[in-house]
């Protein structure tokens, strides 16, 4: 028998927040380009620019940070460094572990390309 699981008691049910860093983010013609590769992702639900980095709200049960990044990506650009809390920390999200996780598992997605 195939029951729903009951995201409700999930921890991901909760919003995601994202901090990305990424390189030259100041020019508007990238801006635009890494905005619209984001926000075509299923689950976002947010995102801006803010203190220089980008900021993304998302259900993570419809996308995740990597797939975030991987779109970033995909656009040319280079994710510095990422940090991902639930909604409650946003938009100030902590450096953390997280941040060193982000680029290390970057680093394994360049060499496997």
């Amino acid at each position: 028998m195939n029951e729903e699981p009951d995201h409700a008691d999930s921890r991901l049910s909760e919003t995601m927040a994202a901090r990305i860093e990424i390189d030259e983010l100041g020019d508007p013609a990238r801006q635009k380009g890494i905005t619209d590769a984001v926000e075509g992702l299923n689950g976002v639900i947010e995102l801006k620019i803010q203190k220089g980095a980008l900021h993304v709200s998302y259900d993570p049960l419809a996308t995740t940070e990597k797939k975030i990044r991987q779109a970033i990506r995909s656009t040319g650009n280079i994710v510095k460094a990422a940090a991902t809390d639930t909604e409650a920390a946003h938009p100030d999200l902590p450096t953390s572990a997280n941040t060193e996780q982000a680029a290390v598992e970057d680093a394994r997605d360049d060499e496997r390309s």
